[in-house]
């Protein structure tokens, strides 16, 4: 049973044979000199693209328009909550408790590795929430060649598909960096981009929670995505331990909770422009007089 509550389907290779063969590279995963030694190996013969798409000479048509959302359009008071940089023994436990007990979904951008690491933390306690995709090793994905863009996010979707039993649909760029290869490895996987419109501020409040706690409340809007971690430095512990504070003082605001996703599908419909309306053609000039 996957953490949605749907059966896994049968016949299919079984969830701790796909994490066995993850965790022993067979898929590429770094573990061990071996591994190691070969990546080291990759990179060599795969030089780096440059930072700036500008410099790229030409990119093959994926053949998908890839999507970019940090809000969304809405009349309704809806919030994304997301989380980045899990799952960690310190502190994504103690965000899953908090949401566990506010009743709140949220979405978790995962990075890889640390999701097949730390598998047991989150067994069985994602299924409210979405997971999207936060590259194997927080990479920057604006410095890499492709081929390694491509590693980096393939891999990652792979063990979301293997420990939760979904498939991703978002990508979340570390540091929200959208140069180089990052849309083109997004679109041949099929994911649109969620970056964020307000940022839970740890380390510049972490002395006082209660500020932490309005800077959120009070600068959401609806249709914002706000971006918070559930790993990292001491900061990020006092900002898990304000969650409940910061949710019943979005409530209080008559703000409700959703999956980034959810968010999306609430957006309002795009309106088309006016077009202006057409001029009268010009009166041909008059005739020259002759002298």
């Amino acid at each position: 049973m996957d953490d949605a509550g749907v059966g896994r389907r049968s016949g299919g290779p079984g969830r701790r044979r796909v994490l066995k063969g993850l965790g022993l590279a067979a898929g590429g995963l770094l573990a061990g000199g071996a591994g190691v030694a070969g990546e080291q190996e990759w990179q060599r013969q795969d030089p780096p693209t440059p930072a700036s798409a500008a410099s790229v000479d030409s990119w093959q048509q994926p053949g998908r328009q890839v999507d970019v959302v940090w809000a969304v359009d809405t009349d309704r008071r809806l919030v994304a909550l997301t989380f980045d940089d899990g799952p960690m023994q310190r502190w994504t436990p103690q965000a899953l408790d908090a949401l566990e007990a506010e009743k709140v979904p949220a979405t978790f951008f995962v990075v890889g590795e640390r999701l097949v690491r730390n598998a047991r933390l989150v067994h069985g306690r994602l299924g409210r929430h979405e997971i999207g995709n936060h590259t194997w090793r927080h990479d920057d994905l604006s410095r890499l060649s492709h081929a390694h863009a491509y590693r980096s996010i393939h891999r990652t979707h792979a063990a979301i598909k293997a420990v939760t039993g979904r498939e991703a649909t978002l990508l979340r760029p570390p540091w929200g960096r959208l140069g180089g290869t990052t849309l083109q490895v997004a679109a041949e996987h099929g994911y649109d981009i969620a970056l964020w419109s307000l940022l839970v501020q740890d380390r510049r409040l972490r002395g006082s929670p209660g500020e932490l706690v309005d800077a959120v409340v009070d600068n959401a809007r609806p249709g914002t995505i706000l971006l918070a971690h559930d790993v990292g430095a001491p900061s990020r512990k006092v900002a898990v331990q304000q969650l409940p504070a910061m949710i019943r003082g979005l409530r209080g605001r008559g703000f409700e909770f959703v999956t980034v996703s959810e968010l999306r599908q609430a957006a309002a419909p795009k309106r088309r422009p006016a077009r202006p309306a057409r001029a009268a053609p010009l009166a041909p000039p008059p005739p020259r007089a002759r002298l």
